[in-house]
């Protein structure tokens, strides 16, 4: 048997190299044009077309229809499926949203993207005096209409969002069609980035109000977080002086915690195979 060398060693495990950052990529953002990949990894369009094509045929990646980009496929839970997963952004907001309720007693809580809504992934509500939600746990929360998304929508990249509204556009639930109003949505784009925070859409006889913030790695948004409060007991204007500071402080306590985790990658070379 023709023995392994270093550089066929090499050549061999950079396109896996490669695949797996592609993978982290496309996780991180729920779905990704070709030209996102491509600023994301620093790999040249016809590599990531190539390993691309690879993981879609493997089932680890679909293509997203009228070149809406590619996501993650259900079949990349079975790479975690020897670990306890715990999203890391969550793990890194828990110790900060649980002190935000201890000082100012309203319920706080993270949600992350899931495909065209967003998915609420922790709450501090059952340490909360004051909340009068249901368990939002787990659950997945309208773009347009919830903080949390209006928050994300927001403050995204113009390309992910162009893919997000694409995708909501197209789908057929009430709690989206907003998102065909484009006069509207740019409004609440417009307002939510002059703000700093989103809002809740105003729903009848809901009594909360959700102030929200995106947790920002560069120009992506890792996650959103959020403040829930009673709004016939403290106004807008009210909630906005008192809390938008400290929430805008977690959200960036939170964005360095993981950016100390994150372990330094080597850059990536290309060799003259994929």
């Amino acid at each position: 048997m023709k023995a392994l060398t270093k550089k066929n060693a090499s050549s061999g495990v950079q396109p896996v190299i490669r695949s797996l950052r592609i993978l982290e990529a496309l996780n991180r953002r729920g779905s990704a044009s070709l030209a996102v990949l491509h600023e994301a990894t620093g790999l040249p369009k016809p590599t990531l077309v190539r390993l691309l094509d690879t993981l879609i045929e493997g089932g680890y990646v679909v293509r997203l229809p009228r070149r809406g980009g590619y996501q993650v496929a259900e079949r990349v839970l079975r790479l975690s499926g020897g670990y306890r997963h715990r999203e890391r952004v969550v793990d890194a907001a828990r110790p900060f949203l649980s002190a935000l309720t201890a000082q100012y007693k309203w319920s706080f809580g993270i949600a992350t993207l899931d495909r065209n809504a967003m998915r609420m992934r922790y709450s501090t509500r059952q340490q909360s005096p004051f909340d009068t939600d249901p368990d939002y746990t787990n659950r997945r929360l309208p773009m347009l209409i919830s903080a949390l998304g209006r928050a994300y929508i927001s403050f995204c990249p113009e390309e992910e969002r162009e893919m997000l509204l694409g995708m909501l556009r197209a789908s057929k639930s009430p709690a989206n069609a907003p998102a065909r109003d484009e006069g509207h949505v740019a409004e609440i784009i417009r307002r939510t980035r002059e703000k700093g925070y989103a809002t809740t859409a105003p729903l009848p006889g809901d009594p909360a109000m959700g102030m929200s913030v995106p947790v920002m790695d560069g120009e992506n948004v890792m996650a959103c977080i959020t403040m829930r409060y009673i709004n016939s007991a403290i106004s807008e204007q009210e909630a906005v002086k008192r809390y938008l500071p400290a929430l805008q402080r977690a959200a960036r306590a939170i964005a360095a915690a993981l950016a100390e985790e994150e372990p330094d990658l080597p850059p990536m070379k290309l060799s003259n195979g994929v």
